[in-house]
């Protein structure tokens, strides 16, 4: 595959430090380990701007371990043209190919691993232009960055479309010409390209996609209650069932909310209560406890258990202790 923005080379090197010093002069600060198992060092990285979104592309030949330091002032997305990746970014993990990109925001920390073969086009956001769209009336105190879910389906009707527009933008950019000469239509394409983003792919942000898709809403829904209902044994957190799902922890509950009445979290806790029930009619007075029952279910503060149990279903745990 020949290398996307030819026109707009930056960078050709096989020397690892040249690589990471001049990469991170563009993005920031990180640590760059190549494997000789992935063949030799090749380094291609090709630049151009849309306004201030940054198009771009970047290979290394070789298999390439990235650890860049917290991203502070800008959004990207990593999308492969060819090859894997695998992206953990904050308590997420991507593994991305042609129909599955990564995207990482500011604060979290990054980790990631590109098989020998791997291109990536990448699209740089401007955290300032990210936010101005997400808060168009921002608080007069700073803000926490917005937060975005770090796996990116790119065959998701509402991605497709944003990922048209990236797209769009690289063949205007390989022409050297035409739309983007105009600074009013580059303009419009870069503010197209950042509020697209925030349209298409959950984030926190009031331009979050959950009310313009229910159907997709409704399948993490679903995808959710199905792991809560087969493992509530297990020691979820909002974050692990929201990857499971694969859309923002805010979206979850959201969505859950709308559809359920109660948070996804406050859901998990309701089926634990109705399995400690069960457990406590059928168990042997003789041998099983309360205690031990409340823990098995992730119920360690007692009062809390007894007080939550009578209000759902009208007696103290050791009065339905061995009912059956």
């Amino acid at each position: 595959m020949p290398a996307l923005l030819q026109r707009h080379a930056r960078l050709r090197t096989s020397d690892l430090d040249e690589a990471r010093r001049r990469i991170g002069e563009v993005y920031c600060s990180h640590r760059l380990d190549a494997s000789p198992r992935g063949g030799e060092l090749d380094v291609v990285h090709n630049l151009a701007r849309v306004g201030d979104v940054g198009v771009h592309y970047l290979r290394y030949g070789t298999e390439a371990h990235i650890a860049p330091e917290p991203l502070t002032d800008f959004y990207m997305v990593l999308a492969p043209l060819a090859g894997r990746a695998r992206v953990t970014s904050g308590d997420e993990v991507v593994v991305s190919d042609r129909h599955r990109a990564s995207l990482l925001s500011p604060g979290r920390t990054v980790d990631m691993s590109w098989s020998p073969d791997c291109e990536q086009l990448l699209v740089y956001l401007p955290r300032a232009l990210v936010e101005a769209a997400a808060r168009p009336t921002p608080d007069l105190g700073p803000t926490a960055p917005v937060r975005f879910a770090a796996g990116v389906d790119l065959d998701s009707p509402s991605v497709r479309g944003w990922w048209r527009l990236v797209h769009l933008a690289v063949d205007e950019l390989e022409l050297g010409g035409g739309l983007l000469t105009s600074d009013l239509a580059a303009q419009s394409l870069q503010q197209s390209l950042v509020v697209g983003l925030l349209a298409a792919q959950p984030n926190d942000s009031t331009l979050a996609p959950e009310r313009a898709e229910p159907r997709v809403a409704s399948l993490a829904v679903r995808t959710v209650r199905e792991l809560i209902e087969s493992r509530p044994e297990h020691p979820w957190t909002l974050a692990d069932l929201a990857a499971q799902a694969r859309c923002a922890p805010r979206t979850l509950q959201l969505a859950f909310r709308r559809e359920r009445g109660q948070g996804p979290m406050a859901e998990l806790r309701a089926v634990r209560l109705a399995r400690a029930h069960a457990d406590l009619l059928a168990a042997d007075p003789r041998t099983g406890t309360v205690t031990e029952i409340a823990a098995r279910w992730g119920f360690f503060h007692l009062s809390r258990f007894a007080a939550a149990y009578r209000a759902r279903y009208g007696l103290l745990p050791s009065e339905a202790l061995g009912r059956d």
